[in-house]
């Protein structure tokens, strides 16, 4: 099982909804079309840096947390001063996915 598979499996437990996309154009689609609360996503995209997906995310104030665990620490915090939310190094403790998604959540009620 995929990490994705198993974040996926995780958040849809807890009640969230999930969207899990290949390209950068399926993220532009979604974030044209829904309200979101976070995008969650490996340091890039097959065809997207982990800047153009804060670009994108960023126009429409949507909050970007970064996962991995080959990014050095520079990487995570210049990602981290560039606008994402947060950078969570794998393995992280679920909750504290959790707790980020929680008060995301509450900051755009």
């Amino acid at each position: 099982m995929s990490v994705r598979d198993a974040l996926k499996i995780l958040l849809e437990g807890e009640g969230w909804a999930v969207n899990c996309l290949d390209s950068c154009d399926e993220l532009e689609a979604l974030i044209g079309q829904n309200a979101l609360v976070a995008v969650i996503s490996e340091s890039s995209l097959p065809d997207c840096t982990p800047q153009e997906i804060l670009e994108r995310c960023s126009k429409r104030s949507l909050p970007v947390i970064f996962t991995g665990h080959d990014l050095p620490l520079q990487g995570a915090v210049d990602l981290i001063r560039q606008g994402a939310a947060d950078f969570l190094d794998k393995p992280f403790p679920q909750s504290r996915l959790l707790d980020l998604l929680d008060r995301l959540q509450e900051q755009q009620n």
